[in-house]
């Protein structure tokens, strides 16, 4: 095989996602903004990002249909506002997704953190919308936001800036591995839908994963969006090697 006749990615004859940009056509997202404790917070964010140290946590579970990409899955995690040479963003230190399509282009193009959760969908419960993230059969993130308020201009609850921490393992131990700031900003942002109202969260864990050190002490809003945007490339600010 020649290598122009290659893939994007593995495998190299018929790869699971190909070069970005991957579109996201539609989504439906419950969201919950609550305060934690800094302290946990803090311990979560790495070098060289700085935690804006607001005790501030949005939490989100989504359904999601991505094309040239991961195709349709759920997905959701918690973000945290970092600074990186005084530009301010999101950095998301959990995130779960459905499928292992939306697994393997998150984290090996971009340095998403994503593991499998277990599948689901956002429920419907008269004005009430409920979603849940489960690994393995344990409940990790559990969502609501009870449709109070039609939000005018919803593109504000959507992110724009984003940080990864993007880590390439070497698999020789005489050859050094990579650890790489990504930035992302993402664009297109079209809101067909937007409610906010009283929320409610609950953050528990797992053997894998345990987010009790960040319960919410305070529901600060949450919103129920239905929109698309797009996922653009990235750029790499800092490569180094460990």
């Amino acid at each position: 095989m020649k290598k122009d006749d290659e893939g994007f990615s593995n495998p190299l004859v018929c790869p699971p996602y190909h070069r970005p940009p991957y579109p996201v056509e539609d989504a439906k997202l419950v969201i919950v903004r609550f305060r934690a404790d800094p302290k946990a917070i803090a311990k979560l964010v790495p070098k060289p990002f700085e935690p804006v140290a607001d005790g501030i946590v949005s939490a989100f579970i989504g359904d999601i249909w991505q094309i040239n990409g991961p195709g349709e899955y759920h997905e959701g995690g918690i973000s945290v506002g970092v600074r990186y040479k005084g530009v301010t963003g999101s950095y998301m230190p959990f995130l779960l997704t459905s499928t292992d399509d939306a697994l393997l282009v998150g984290r090996e193009v971009f340095g998403m953190p994503k593991l499998l959760c277990d599948e689901s969908r956002i429920r419907i419960d008269g004005n009430a919308r409920r979603a849940t993230l489960v690994r393995r059969g344990d409940e990790i993130v559990n969502l609501s936001v009870n449709l109070e308020n039609r939000v005018s201009d919803g593109k504000k609850l959507l992110p724009v800036h984003r940080f990864f921490l993007k880590k390439i393992s070497s698999p020789d131990p005489n050859w050094p591995s990579l650890r790489q700031v990504v930035y992302q900003k993402l664009t297109g942002h079209k809101v067909t839908r937007a409610y906010t109202g009283r929320g409610w969260a609950k953050v528990s864990g797992n053997t894998t994963i345990d987010l009790t050190s960040i319960a919410p002490t305070e529901i600060l809003g949450a919103a129920y969006v239905e929109g698309s945007w797009d996922v653009p490339s990235a750029k790499v600010l800092l490569e180094e090697k460990f």
